[in-house]
């Protein structure tokens, strides 16, 4: 075997074995990152300090979590509103929030790597808290907005979850179902209260 074959065996060896590496390591980072590029680790730990943990505990934001990735994999940007009464103007929705709420949950873990060397769901509960804080958006809403138009994912993730049927149960403390068909027939019956 002369040197250039040799040489030509090993360039193109390295290069396979480093396609196979990546590649490896893509599916990887795929597995952690789901709709709109968001990595689910790092939005499950901003949903620990979000989102009612002590009623939820872990699986429910977990589950909570999930659900909102597969409303943001439905989301139809810019799509037609429903205009307002006496009025035929059309308005439209927001633009995807998947890009800006990626970068956001990048820069948490960005922020994590630099100042404790881990990623933002590896540190502890109050650095996370204090580094989420920090990157809010300085003059919060109000009031909860529509949760595809919320400018940081944080928000965005709590103005969803709030307008669930879920939420509206654990306020009342009582299985109302709001959104959901219980018949006639249960119209005397008062809902079942939750057990909190």
């Amino acid at each position: 075997m002369t040197d250039v074959p040799r040489r030509r065996f090993l360039q193109v060896s390295a290069g396979v074995v480093t396609g196979l590496s990546l590649s490896s390591c893509a599916d990887e980072r795929a597995a952690e990152t789901s709709a709109g590029g968001l990595d689910r680790p790092t939005l499950e730990a901003v949903g620990r300090i979000a989102l009612p943990t002590g009623v939820l505990g872990e699986a429910g934001v977990g589950r909570v979590v999930g659900e909102f990735l597969a409303w943001l994999a439905a989301f139809e940007p810019v799509s037609e509103r429903d205009h307002g009464y006496g009025t035929a103007e059309v308005r439209y929705g927001p633009p995807h929030p998947g890009p800006l709420w990626g970068a956001q949950l990048e820069a948490l873990s960005l922020e994590a790597h630099k100042r404790f060397g881990s990623t933002y769901a590896g540190i502890d509960i109050a650095r996370q808290r204090e580094i989420l804080e920090r990157q809010l958006p300085e003059h919060l809403p109000e009031e909860l907005p529509y949760a595809g138009a919320a400018t940081h994912v944080a928000i965005g993730l709590i103005a969803w979850f709030y307008a669930t049927p879920e939420a509206n149960d654990l306020a009342l403390r009582a299985r109302i179902g709001r959104q959901g068909c219980r018949g006639l027939a249960s119209g005397s019956a008062e809902p079942e209260p939750l057990q909190i």
